[in-house]
C-alpha cells in the first residue's frame, strides 16, 4: 500500500480519540446511574463535543482513503490486502480500532438501559431513548449539528 505510514498515523490517532470515546461514554454511564442532573448535564454537553469531532473524523478519514486509494474499503478489507508484517501491524490497529468501538458501544448499550429503567419508573416508558436526534439546552434539535448518525454508528 502506498502511504502505509501516513495511513497507520491516522488510524492511531483515530484508535486514541476512540479511547477517549469510551473514557466518555463510562462517564456518561456512571453519570447517569447517579441521577446527578448536572454531572448528567456535563457528561452530555461533553459528548456533543465528541460527535462533532467524529464527524470531523470520518471526513478526514475519507479524504485519506480517497487520496491513497482505499475509498470504499473497509479496514478489514485492507488489512487483507498486506502481507507479512505490514499485515500484522495492521491487525493489530484493527484490533484495537475494533475493541475501542465494541467497547464504547457497550458503555452506550449500559447508559441506554439505564435511562430505559429511570423512564420505566417514571411512567415514561413509550418515550424513544434511541431516537439519534442532537438537542440543545432549549430542547430544540439543531438542523446543522443533526446528522442522523450516531457517533458509535461505525464499522471496524
Amino acid at each position: 500500500m502506498n502511504n502505509y505510514d501516513e495511513f497507520c498515523d491516522f488510524m492511531d490517532e483515530y484508535i486514541d480519540f476512540y479511547n477517549e470515546v469510551c473514557d466518555n461514554e463510562k462517564l456518561k454511564m456512571d453519570a447517569l446511574a447517579s441521577d446527578d442532573l448536572q454531572l448528567i448535564n456535563k457528561v452530555l454537553a461533553e459528548y456533543q463535543i465528541f460527535v462533532t469531532k467524529a464527524e470531523i473524523y470520518e471526513k478526514r478519514r475519507n479524504e485519506l482513503f480517497r487520496k491513497i486509494g482505499l475509498d470504499g474499503k473497509s479496514f478489514r478489507e485492507i488489512v487483507d490486502m498486506e502481507n507479512g508484517d505490514r499485515r500484522e501491524e495492521l491487525e493489530d490497529l484493527f484490533c484495537d480500532f475494533r475493541d475501542a468501538v465494541m467497547t464504547a458501544r457497550e458503555y452506550n448499550s449500559r447508559s441506554l438501559d439505564i435511562v430505559k429503567k429511570n423512564l420505566k419508573e417514571t411512567g415514561m416508558q413509550d418515550y424513544d431513548v434511541n431516537d439519534p436526534a442532537c438537542y440543545d439546552k432549549s430542547g430544540n434539535i439543531s438542523e446543522r449539528g443533526y446528522s442522523v448518525q450516531n457517533i458509535l454508528d461505525r464499522q471496524a
